[in-house]
Order: C-alpha cells, then structure tokens, then sequence
C-alpha cells in the first residue's frame, strides 16, 4: 500500500484515508450468502481482492452450492405472502434509519465502496449521496401508493459501476412496494450489497423479504433470471453478464427494468466556452475510468468544430492522473479487474492508428489494471465503437457535416442511460431536449453529475 499522508490534501482527504485503513486492517469478514434470513455457507470459500491492488484482501465469500438460488427464490415467494398484505406504512418503518445512518457513516461507506471497487472519494461519495436521495424519496413517496399491488419477488442483479447506490435503491423501492426481493451483485465488488443486508439484519427485517447470492462463476445470474417464480427483474451495469439479460427470460409477462449502461453520447455544436466543454466531456468519459453508468464513450461534433476541441482535449487528457484512488490528488483510479484491463489494452493496441488524445502513462509501480484512458476518431464505419458502448476508458470523437447529420447519428448510437449537448445555440438545444429519448439529459455539464437509481420509483414496482 502506499504512504497516503502524502498525497491528502483536505481534512476529509485524511479522514477518508482513515476509514480506508480501518477496513483494510480489520479482521477479513466471512461474507455468506442468504435466503429466508439464513447464512448460507458452502465450505467453498473464494477470496475477493480489491482493485485498488491485487495483494489486498477484504474479505472471504462462499461460493453458493447448486440450488442456492432457488431456495432463495423460494424464501422470497414465502415471505411475499405476509410481507405483501403489511400496510405500506408498517413496511416503510423498517427503512426509515437507513438516510440517517448513511449520512452519519457517510465517509465510511464510500471508503467501503473504493475498496470494492476502486473508485475515488468523489465517485464513492457520490454512490452514498444518490442512496440517501432516492431512499429518502422512496419513503416519501409511500405514502402515495393506495390500493396499488406488488408484483411479487422481484431479482435485482448489479455490476461495478453502481454498485451501492443502484441496487439499494432498487431493492428498497421494491420491498416499500410490497414486493421480495433477490439481490445478485458483481463478484468482483460483493461488499456494498452485504454491508446493506447487515443493515436491513440490524433492523429486524423479516426472514425472506431480502436476500442475497452472489458466486465466483456467476451462473447463478442466468438461474435467477430464468425462474419463473420471478415476477420482475432489475438489470444495472455493463457487461456481458447483463447484455444477456436481454436473451435470457422466456416468460413476456415479467417486468423489466433496463439500467443498462450505454454510450451516454454528448453533441457538440458551437459551444459558448469551447475549454469547458472539452474539460466536462473528458471528465464525463473517464470519471471512474469510464465504468459509471453515465461514463460518456461517444461525442458527435461538427467539422467545425472539430479542430478546436481536438487539441484541447489532447492537451488537457495529458494531465489526467491515474493513480490510487485513496490519493485525493488522483483524477481515476483502476480499471474493475485484470479480465477487463486486458481487454482495454488489446483495444486500445487494435486503436493505435485512430488514437489523437491520451492520459498520462500509468506509473509502472502501479498494478497493471491501471490503463490510460484514450480518445479516438477517424474509426471506419463499420467500427463497433461507433455504435456499441465498449464499457473501457475510450471516447470516440465522431465529425458530422451538419446539425441535421448529429441527429442523424444520434439515432443510429446505442444511447443507454443519458445523452448530453454543449452548443450556446437555442435551437439547437431545443431540438435537442424535443427529439432525444433517453432517461436523463445534461446541458453543458459533467454527466459526473448524473444520479444512478432514477428508475428506483415505487410506480414501476406497483401494478
């Protein structure tokens, strides 16, 4: 590990060190899975390691045995029958600590959340924050429900790239709801899915209502999705694990909600300030080396202005600093795990002629999961990343002829989650706001800005 007191430069930069090294240093916790309000040991352990570098430990998992998954369903669809006829009020009372208890350990969750996952303080805060805002509108919104009914056990499966602020969202909304829920998160950042468990143990909630398996071969994600006792479903992140969400449910009555990662694309026409909306995209690509489920993969800019923002984007990514994400002096930190690293680097090998922008080299002491993001254009037109969201620190930079060409092109881009516009012109972002269909916009800023959990509403989780 290294000397942090060097690299803080704010009290809560050493305060947030301070959380990082009591997680570190405890004693590695034992995290089981669980249905019906059971631990659920296997004897077949398997250690997870944090991203921030291959030699920490935090904890030990137990791989599921075969059926773990179903018995946990089953102990969903026992505990729907009692917990669904509770009035919402007495149902809603069970996770009326949790705002309070995130606001007060605010620092040590999002250090939680760097450990797991490898995210830098603000990206980690962040993770907290949006939990706090969407539990606390969940409860505010209960009252609200009525006579409306739950839909029954609901499967929330997860990835990194939020991997506190969504499925705790998601899951609450859910239960407040009146429904059950199986929670699936990433094997590679399991602990901010347990750390809510414990809390929802802490606060005597029913055997059955909530449960939690995760395992090493992640087969358990297409078991749970493929049991027809589910009746919705909850896919958030990237990947292929969840891409094939999409294939793999037979049953067309299931409620789905789509938190997918895409390319979030932003349009560049004739923005006002030319050096902020170079330095918010970069920040909006590369935040989280690229893995939030806002992280921009695509700008589609006129050839008007393309010259200008090339440069600068090319002068301002040579300053971005990848490095351990407990220095607060460091922009991102690592890629999620080995697998994903090395396929960045092939991609950015295989993107070497199109390359026009990069970040700093990545410091040889550092663990090889650390990649330098880049910035490509120029790529042929048949070229998966200018379509197809890639999930690695790369933004492409597509040069159009015209307005009519950037929406064009919009149509024709996975969008996913969010799209941005940076242009002083009215018009233009009045056609923008009227023609692009995506859950959330951002005008000229970061989409760093963007909240996970906006579908967490109790009206998608109600009939």
């Amino acid at each position: 590990m290294a000397d942090y007191p060097d690299f803080q430069t704010t009290e809560e930069g050493r305060a947030f060190e301070n959380e990082i090294m009591q997680i570190l240093s405890g004693e590695k916790k034992d995290y089981p899975n669980y249905f019906g309000g059971l631990k659920i040991a296997s004897g077949h352990e398997f250690n997870i390691y944090s991203p921030i570098d291959p030699t920490i430990q935090y904890g030990i998992f137990q791989d599921p045995e075969e059926g773990t998954m179903e018995e946990a369903v089953t102990a969903a669809v026992k505990a729907f029958e009692k917990w669904s006829v509770m009035p919402v009020e007495e149902r809603a009372r069970y996770f009326q600590a949790i705002p309070g208890v995130l606001k007060a350990r605010r620092l040590h969750y999002a250090a939680a959340i760097t450990v797991s996952s490898g995210m830098v303080r603000e990206d980690a805060l962040a993770e907290v924050d949006a939990t706090i805002e969407a539990v606390e509108r969940i409860l505010a919104d209960a009252k609200e429900l009525g006579r409306k009914r739950p839909w029954g056990v609901w499967a929330v499966i997860t990835a990194h790239n939020s991997p506190f602020a969504s499925p705790i969202a998601h899951a609450v909304a859910a239960m407040v709801a009146g429904n059950t829920v199986v929670m699936n998160p990433s094997k590679h950042c399991p602990m901010p899915a347990h750390l809510f468990y414990n809390l929802m143990e802490k606060y005597d909630l029913p055997g059955g209502v909530l449960n939690l398996v995760v395992d090493r071969k992640e087969y358990t994600t297409e078991v749970l999705a493929n049991d027809m006792r589910v009746a919705g479903l909850v896919a958030s992140g990237s990947g292929e694990r969840l891409e094939d969400l999409m294939f793999l449910q037979v049953d067309d009555e299931m409620k789905f909600i789509n938190e997918i990662k895409g390319m979030n694309p932003a349009v560049v026409y004739r923005p006002s300030d030319m050096k902020a909306t170079v330095r918010n995209i970069m920040e909006s690509a590369f935040a989280y080396s690229g893995q939030r489920l806002y992280s921009c993969s695509k700008v589609i800019i006129t050839r008007e202005d393309q010259q200008k923002f090339v440069d600068l984007l090319a002068e301002y990514m040579k300053d971005l600093k990848i490095d351990d994400p407990v220095n607060d002096t460091s922009f991102t930190g690592p890629v999620i795990c080995q697998d994903y690293a090395d396929g960045y680097k092939a991609k950015a090998l295989e993107m070497m002629p199109f390359t026009i922008a990069k970040a700093m080299p990545v410091s040889k002491d550092l663990p090889e999961n650390y990649v330098a993001p880049i910035a490509v254009c120029g790529l042929d037109e048949e070229d998966d990343l200018n379509y197809m969201d890639s999930g690695f620190p790369i933004l492409n930079v597509f040069v159009v002829d015209s307005v009519d060409k950037i929406f064009e092109e919009l149509e024709n881009t996975e969008c996913g989650l969010s799209a941005g516009a940076f242009s002083k012109d009215p018009k233009f972002l009045d056609r923008f706001e009227k023609d692009v269909d995506v859950p959330q916009k951002y005008i000229n800023c970061s989409s760093r800005a963007l909240r996970p959990a906006k579908t967490a509403v109790l009206s998608n989780f109600v009939r």
